[in-house]
């Protein structure tokens, strides 16, 4: 709608939009917070849960106005139909920018549960930015060094069991859990350190998933599998969004069945952690191909015009 203004313009607007939405949102969660700190009792987080999931559905709606405002999207979405439920998901995507998390807002809607997804423990101390993850029930994890695991490896059996805990209080209320596999946002240089066998990915880390299907396989009824394409904005593509500059999105959505290769103990059972990470691998071979299909349509559709 907007789109056609100058990109410094459209900073400054976007800017301000932003921040009135923070404060819109941001508001009513800090005081939610504040009130579940003073009263940490089971009945009140029900309640402040309850509140989040309307608060977290009218932050969705608002993003994708904003977005559409100052951006010409055109949404490329394929594969299956999002179902609506009010039961906990778990919500699989590759990694290319921070506004992977607003495009997963805006294509799964309020259609699943108040999305959260492991955040760096540290972060919890950032003023009102720390609360309002702490009152949306985010769950917070210590990373440990290499070095510092290697001295001390019941550091590693701590962060597991954190891990495990954190994920048994996501179930409490049902929540969409979002896991980024790769750990990092793609970008080709950390592609080629990590001599990543895919074109458009790097690879997948089966640990942080497996620990979590392992506790809430059951409680969980749907597991999506996402992938993201920005053609035009490969690289940056926040501050792109920021300047009106985002153009063609390309989603695919894959409800993965559940099933035994899904379902089992990663930390105690070898067997299935091997299996496990054989299943991951080859769903990123595939997501891999969607990709490469998702390029040649846009490149179809680019030659057409």
């Amino acid at each position: 709608m907007l789109s056609f203004l100058p990109g410094p313009l459209l900073f400054i607007i976007n800017s301000l939009l932003i921040a009135f939405n923070v404060i819109l949102i941001a508001t009513p969660i800090l005081l939610l917070g504040i009130v579940k700190i003073l009263l940490p009792f089971d009945f009140i987080k029900k309640f402040v849960d309850s509140c989040n999931y309307y608060l977290y559905k009218i932050w969705v709606v608002d993003n994708r106005m904003l977005m559409s405002l100052t951006n010409d999207i055109r949404w490329h979405i394929t594969g299956d139909e999002i179902p609506s439920t009010r039961k906990s998901c778990i919500v699989l995507s590759n990694h290319i920018s921070w506004l992977d998390i607003l495009f997963i807002g805006a294509v799964y809607g309020g259609r699943i549960p108040i999305t959260k997804f492991f955040m760096k423990q540290n972060l919890i101390y950032i003023p009102f930015v720390g609360l309002a993850c702490y009152t949306l029930g985010m769950p917070f994890l210590k990373r440990y060094p290499k070095e510092k695991l290697l001295k001390n490896p019941a550091l590693r059996t701590k962060d597991v069991e954190t891990t495990k805990k954190v994920c048994r209080e996501l179930v409490k209320f049902p929540s969409s859990l979002i896991n980024f596999c790769e750990g990092t946002r793609y970008t080709p240089e950390k592609a080629k350190k990590a001599k990543s066998t895919y074109r458009h990915l790097m690879p997948p880390k089966a640990a942080s998933l497996g620990v979590a299907l392992s506790e809430i396989y059951d409680e969980v009824e749907y597991i999506f599998n996402t992938t993201f394409y920005y053609p035009e904005n490969s690289k940056g593509a926040f501050m792109d969004m920021m300047f009106g500059r985002i153009k063609n999105v390309y989603v695919n959505i894959e409800i993965l069945e559940k099933n035994d290769r899904l379902r089992g103990n990663y930390l105690e059972d070898k067997t299935f952690k091997h299996d496990f990470t054989m299943y991951l691998r080859e769903l990123w071979e595939k997501k891999d191909l969607v990709i490469d299909q998702m390029e040649a349509d846009y490149k179809e559709q680019s030659s057409k015009q």
